[in-house]
């Protein structure tokens, strides 16, 4: 029987997390609350935005991100890393949109600038989905200017690129609460925007398509009613409870984050290497050291793997942008190992 010396993920919580779900038990209001809407404020805040707006997960950030981007200005061509989570692409697939996978960079498992460039040059207005992986910001300034930047940040809360959080450099960007995530409200998900037009679609479309949680002096173009069916919606709204322990686990955030920081500076196995200032949510363990951790780690692959090689692919509208030598290797090669939130002692490795 292996050993397993250091779990993939462990829990966050303490007796806030626990204080907070009692007080709104006792409060009787469990949804879309008061909780939800200081939660929604306060994460903007954090950051650096100035609308977010709070869902059951992140993979329905990512469906109500593309649904708004969609709703607005047409479906088309999509640039999409070959490493990344199932649902950063499906909904893409679901709204009709072509996508176009391109290699990662194997030391950093983010988008390739230089293949992003040349990719963007054979296609008229692509949009880009950067997927910022295992806490690595991708390199922003080096993106083709000409691209709208849809970002996936469910992995790299907190992490930061030229001074700014990741969630913020695209015109909307999304984030995840998992249990194993750098913050958990067990399930739960996170949309942040500049835009005024695409925050109160995103109101809109988490709940149902309509327009009962619009404000008052909404900028929607359509005159509507209070109780108005504007879009073709989805509930996938988030619970009092997920605003109540996000307000508890962002209070933390900093620290937990910094501990994962620490971690990353004393692991002993080859990794990737740091873009700007990752927030580390884990480690892709490179060859030759992948059998020590495989001995001692609870490990699985590095997030999909090649996504291309997946049995799903034949639902999708796609195409391969040159190869994917590097997504191979790290899917052929490679293991995930979590980070924690809490200080880890490397010396079993």
């Amino acid at each position: 029987m292996r050993l397993i010396s250091h779990p993939l993920a462990s829990s966050t919580w303490g007796d806030e997390e626990i204080q907070a779900i009692n007080d709104v038990v006792d409060s009787g209001l469990f949804t879309m609350g008061q909780k939800v809407s200081e939660f929604e404020r306060r994460f903007a805040e954090y950051i650096g935005v100035k609308y977010a707006v709070a869902v059951n997960s992140g993979s329905s950030a990512n469906l109500i991100m593309v649904a708004a981007y969609t709703l607005k200005w047409g479906k088309g061509v999509v640039i999409v890393p070959a490493i990344g989570w199932a649902t950063s692409y499906s909904p893409f697939q679901q709204y009709g949109w072509k996508l176009v996978f391109v290699d990662v960079n194997r030391d950093t498992l983010n988008h390739d600038p230089i293949l992003l460039w040349k990719a963007s040059e054979c296609y008229d207005d692509p949009v880009i989905l950067a997927i910022n992986i295992l806490g690595n910001p991708n390199e922003f300034s080096a993106f083709p200017r000409k691209c709208h930047v849809l970002e996936d940040n469910c992995e790299s809360l907190g992490a930061e690129y030229w001074g700014k959080k990741t969630g913020s450099f695209g015109r909307m960007g999304t984030h995840s609460f998992y249990f194993a995530h750098h913050m958990s409200t067990v399930e739960g998900g996170m949309v942040t925007t500049d835009d005024e037009e695409l925050y109160q679609m995103l109101l809109c479309l988490r709940s149902h398509g309509w327009t009962r949680h619009l404000p008052e002096d909404n900028i929607l173009k359509a005159k509507v009613a209070p109780f108005e069916f504007i879009y073709p919606g989805y509930n996938v709204r988030a619970t009092e409870l997920v605003g109540a322990i996000g307000l508890a686990q962002l209070d933390k955030l900093d620290g937990m984050i910094e501990r994962r920081r620490e971690n990353a500076s004393r692991f002993p196995l080859a990794t990737q290497k740091e873009v700007g200032k990752s927030s580390w949510y884990g480690f892709c363990v490179y060859p030759p050291d992948v059998a020590a951790a495989k001995r001692y780690c609870e490990y699985r692959p590095v997030v999909t793997g090649n996504f291309t090689r997946s049995p799903s692919m034949k639902y999708y509208d796609h195409e391969i942008f040159g190869t994917l030598n590097n997504a191979d290797f790290v899917h052929d090669s490679c293991i995930y190992v979590g980070n924690h939130s809490h200080r880890v002692d490397w010396s079993f490795l």
